[in-house]
């Protein structure tokens, strides 16, 4: 499915909740990111695996060889350089979103607007190449106008709203919200790319779509579950694909059920990355190497 913008309003997310809904998911209790203290979910070494890297496919498992017991630094690729400035930039408009409606709710969606476009010009950008300052203005104004339209929504709804009531309403998630997965297996900083209370997680990705990212997500809705004792039967990927000149995009919306075959796949490729993060044995190159993967260029220098 493709969809304009990729910020949520709350009509999305509504949205979002019916066809979950419409599409049950069934997990067995041993799988539940609760029942971490019992196999298979206990895990089997005490390395703390980084969630991101569980989404890059490698494997043989030598992204951990390398990172662990190597303790080699990674080098990161304009893929992932790109990724991560559009992560940053759709949080920051998050928050600017947020801080405007908790500072005065706006009379209408045209004046949000303005407001919301005004901000822009204080974003830091002297030292950005040209095609990520269009990225930036681009996504911005989406989030304005995604928002602006949920305000005026939400007021012909009701103008007595608190401002907490209002401001959840016209923006319906948060942003790298925090979880720790210690206790099965990864580390303790992830960080949801959104979340939209109680607990549908929502992960942005710039890459091409994959089983491995699936697989990712799997291990986030295990630790979410762990942490809060809330069931996650399903996430969503939004795939935001670029122009090659980065002046437009499209965005794709994945609704994927965490059900017990990607929980065992999440799994078997922790533990796989356990064993090579304690090995001593290079288990040496795949046919095939992720072009996304932070270290390719220390396995594959010559491209």
């Amino acid at each position: 499915m493709c969809i304009l913008m990729p910020f949520y309003s709350y009509q999305d997310v509504l949205r979002l909740m019916k066809t979950i809904q419409e599409s049950p998911c069934e997990v067995s209790e041993e799988l539940r990111g609760w029942n971490w203290k019992s196999p298979p979910l206990l895990p089997t070494s005490s390395l703390k695996i980084s969630a991101s890297d569980l989404g890059f496919g490698c494997p043989t498992g030598r992204i951990a060889y390398l990172r662990y017991r190597l303790k080699q630094r990674e080098s990161p690729n304009e893929a992932l350089r790109f990724g991560s400035f559009l992560h940053h930039v759709i949080s920051a408009a998050t928050y600017k979103a947020k801080a405007i409606l908790y500072t005065s709710i706006p009379k209408s969606g045209a004046e949000f607007y303005s407001r919301m476009m005004s901000e822009l010009s204080h974003m830091r950008t002297n030292r950005l190449p040209e095609e990520y300052v269009q990225v930036l203005r681009n996504i911005w104004e989406r989030a304005a106008l995604t928002y602006s339209a949920s305000l005026d929504y939400v007021i012909e709804q009701s103008r007595y709203l608190a401002p907490d009531s209002i401001v959840s309403r016209v923006v319906p998630w948060i942003c790298e919200f925090p979880v720790d997965g210690r206790p099965i297996g990864l580390n303790r900083n992830i960080r949801i790319d959104a979340l939209v209370p109680p607990s549908l997680l929502i992960e942005f990705k710039t890459r091409r779509p994959s089983r491995d990212i699936e697989v990712a997500m799997a291990g986030y809705a295990l630790a979410f579950e762990c942490q809060y004792m809330v069931p996650v039967n399903h996430v969503v990927i939004l795939y935001i694909e670029f122009s090659k000149d980065k002046r437009s995009f499209k965005v794709y919306e994945n609704i994927l059920k965490v059900g017990d075959s990607l929980r065992l796949e999440f799994i078997e490729k922790r533990d796989l990355y356990f064993m090579r993060g304690e090995d001593g044995t290079d288990p040496g190159l795949p046919s095939h190497c992720d072009p996304s993967c932070p270290y390719l260029r220390v396995c594959r220098p010559d491209g």
